[in-house]
């Protein structure tokens, strides 16, 4: 191969690099798949249930985003995207639109958001928990003592049915405390395990701070494609609150 080819190629090589940098960091911060796009996405993918009305389009980073919409049944549904190289792509949907916690990135616990999506009638304020049980063991000639820990953090939904939030930064401290049980740490596979005495609640409140009964109206159904990890938040109420019974 003579020296021009050599540069042509290179040049191309080097081309396509640059545009790639610009698609993956520059434009991406700035990009979002069109309702219709996402309309055909999930119905794609989803059988028995259709989507009709996308909601919105929230971005956790510059390549995750979720979408929630209404199905043809009343319900009130949640989608999972991706950004690669070809432009925006549905990961996961599911019908059940109930708070759950989404493991962006299952290896790192600041990735991760709480995303839901259900009825709003009567619902004013979403609380989310972080729980771990008090325990105590005895391993390697030493005692081990787990205190208990009930963290809070409270939405306004003001109106909306749908939200994402990010976890809270001393959650994330919380999560990363032994519990006395084989983790938390990273578990085999990569994905960041919360340990067994742990687990994440909701609980939702009307506007004079009584709970609201959530009932699901919608069949709860899920259909994936791809890998999306979620982690499960617990239905709570205040009498387990007030008694510790978590």
């Amino acid at each position: 191969m003579n020296k021009r080819k050599i540069f042509f190629l290179t040049g191309g090589i080097v081309l396509v690099w640059i545009l790639a940098f610009y698609w993956l960091t520059v434009e991406k911060a700035h990009s979002r798949p069109k309702d219709d796009e996402i309309l055909s996405g999930i119905n794609s993918i989803q059988q028995n249930v259709k989507a009709l009305e996308i909601q919105d389009f929230l971005k956790v980073d510059a390549r995750h985003g979720v979408a929630p919409f209404r199905t043809d049944r009343g319900g009130y549904g949640i989608s999972y995207w991706e950004r690669n190289l070809t432009g925006w792509k549905v990961k996961s949907t599911r019908t059940d639109g109930e708070p759950k916690v989404w493991k962006v990135d299952g290896g790192d616990p600041s990735s991760f958001h709480i995303v839901w999506n259900i009825d709003p009638e009567h619902v004013q304020t979403l609380q989310y928990y972080f729980l771990r049980e008090r325990g105590y063991s005895i391993g390697g000639g030493q005692q081990h003592y787990v205190p208990s820990i009930l963290m809070k953090m409270e939405v306004p939904t003001k109106g909306n049915s749908y939200g994402v939030k990010k976890l809270p930064k001393e959650w994330i401290f919380a999560m990363k405390l032994s519990d006395g049980s084989e983790g938390p740490g990273l578990s085999f596979g990569g994905g960041f395990n919360l340990g067994l005495y742990s687990r994440f609640g909701w609980l939702p409140l009307d506007e004079n701070k009584n709970e609201v009964e959530f009932r699901d109206i919608s069949n709860s159904s899920s259909y994936s494609h791809g890998s999306v990890r979620e982690e499960f938040m617990h239905p709570l109420s205040k009498e387990q609150l007030e008694r510790g019974q978590y």
